[in-house]
């Protein structure tokens, strides 16, 4: 007989607070709606509190950290955060793997001792408890040791062991994390393939995307900015940074089509401020806007594009603002990778000048109705109750086999 899953512990990345569309964020409100669910914001260390002392934000951390406060707080049904009483050492900077590893099982015990402490205070046993663990890969290997859960995940949406931050430890300690966990999810094949080459259970559940307000049929007022600009308007929405968009392919195209006008939509990155782009007359950078405001860019542009550069960060990426645009019914271009191609035949997939020349004109030629309707249904198809199924039916496997 299986035995009854208590609460699902969600150890993120990223804070609670800071409020961003996150997967971990998704997850723990899809989870919550069958099972109370504890969101776990990411450790802190000696080096940020002292860099932010000087800001609320640091002083309310170090509080926390101290165990002054309330460290978990409910913020909707069936969902508390706890913000863990542990302060870790800075360690990334280590050089000397042995060291580093010792240090390393002294943070992740005075993080999960914080979180076991709050998991027994709303009445729960951790033993009866799932840990879905948001690639906290140093945490990973301790977790079972020092946590004891029922079950214990671990879920990869990006290649972090190609950011900095992850580069020198990352590679030497994600793949004994990915060992050490029941199941391995994650959000695209590459990335479930490479966590098949350390557990056996390694599963691609796709992606969720939050995508009601992307409603291509109704009416929407074009924005005064870019109502100035002149068609065709090729468009891109999200950060813009050089470590996921290739700068030098927007260059190109904005030359070789000159009355083609490229915008760009969303917060710039040193790299992209400084960029030959701002000198090009068929370039037009718009800012950020509001979430609420997006759908109505999308409406009027012409063409929508995903002009990411292929490197190890991002060639098993999930690109969430595919979704958002083809949930739009908008002509879409995208980078080719691996990931991407799960958006045939919806998406026009380029690789290169000539390529993506070739794709952006297809996809200026008037589009069948079925066409659209058939790109939104995919769109609206990727849903976080479908992830969290795909991770639910593992789960009742495993829970059998115990």
């Amino acid at each position: 007989m299986s035995k009854e899953v208590e609460a699902y512990i969600l150890i993120a990345q990223q804070e609670w607070e800071l409020n961003l569309g996150s997967n971990a964020r998704n997850l723990a409100v899809e989870f919550s709606k069958t099972k109370p669910v504890i969101y776990v914001n990411p450790d802190v260390g000696i080096k940020s509190l002292i860099d932010r002392l000087g800001t609320p934000y640091g002083r309310t951390r170090l509080k926390l950290a101290l165990g002054i406060g309330k460290n978990t707080v409910k913020v909707a049904d069936n969902l508390w955060v706890h913000t863990p009483q542990n302060i870790g050492y800075s360690i990334n900077w280590l050089k000397n793997f042995k060291l580093y590893d010792i240090l390393n099982k002294r943070n992740t015990k005075g993080f999960l001792s914080s979180l076991k402490k709050a998991v027994r205070k709303l009445g729960w046993k951790p033993e009866n408890c799932v840990v879905f663990n948001d690639s906290q890969m140093f945490a990973g290997p301790f977790i079972k040791a020092f946590f004891k859960p029922l079950l214990s995940f671990y879920y990869i949406r990006d290649n972090l062991v190609e950011q900095a931050y992850f580069k020198f430890h990352g590679p030497r300690i994600e793949p004994i994390t990915i060992e050490a966990a029941d199941a391995i999810f994650a959000n695209s094949a590459y990335l479930a393939e490479y966590g098949a080459k350390y557990n056996k259970i390694s599963l691609d559940i796709g992606q969720g995307c939050e995508t009601d307000i992307y409603d291509a049929f109704s009416e929407k007022t074009e924005p005064a900015d870019l109502a100035k600009i002149k068609h065709p308007r090729i468009g891109y929405v999200g950060f813009l940074t050089h470590e996921r968009l290739d700068i030098q392919l927007l260059e190109q195209i904005a030359e070789a089509r000159k009355d083609w006008q490229l915008v760009l939509i969303g917060p710039e990155e040193p790299v992209f401020e400084k960029s030959r782009l701002h000198h090009l007359p068929n370039v037009h950078f718009l800012g950020s806007k509001k979430t609420s405001e997006l759908p109505a860019y999308m409406h009027y542009i012409d063409v929508c594009m995903n002009p990411q550069v292929v490197n190890g960060l991002t060639i098993g990426n999930y690109p969430r603002k595919i979704d958002e645009y083809l949930s739009m019914g908008k002509p879409t271009v995208a980078t080719e990778t691996i990931a991407m191609k799960m958006f045939l035949p919806h998406v026009e997939l380029a690789v290169g000048l000539d390529g993506y020349l070739k794709a952006i004109e297809k996809a200026l030629q008037p589009q069948e109705y079925e066409q659209k309707i058939a790109a939104i249904n995919c769109a609206k198809s990727h849903t976080w109750a479908a992830c969290v199924e795909k991770i639910y039916a593992v789960q009742k496997q495993l829970l059998k086999e115990k």
